[in-house]
């Protein structure tokens, strides 16, 4: 059963794709979900030193392309207990039901 207090940020640039891992994570029973279409304000939170959320999910274009390295960016937004990295988004949604419970402390192996 899913930690229904994680608080999950999914910045993504294009709307649709938040919103389809929104909903993939809704499924999952996910609803402390926020997401974010812009890099300055994700540059923001990490200015502001908060610990707002617990997961970042971050398209590989809003980390910055195809040379963003998934554990330096993890390393670099260390006030993100979690961040998983995507380059495509169906298939990112396909995983979720893998990969949330290994972020999720209530999981049981």
């Amino acid at each position: 059963m899913p930690t229904r207090s994680l608080r999950i940020l999914i910045a993504d640039a294009d709307p649709a794709q938040a919103l389809k891992i929104e909903k993939a994570l809704n499924i999952l029973g996910y609803y402390r979900i926020a997401p974010l279409y812009n890099a300055e304000a994700l540059v923001g939170l990490k200015v502001a030193d908060t610990n707002e959320y617990d997961v970042l999910l971050i398209s590989q274009d809003m980390a910055g392309g195809d040379i963003a390295d998934e554990v330096e960016y993890r390393n670099e937004n260390s006030h993100f207990r979690h961040v998983l990295m995507y380059a495509d988004v169906d298939k990112f949604v396909s995983q979720l039901p893998r990969l949330m419970p290994m972020l999720d402390s209530s999981a049981q192996p």
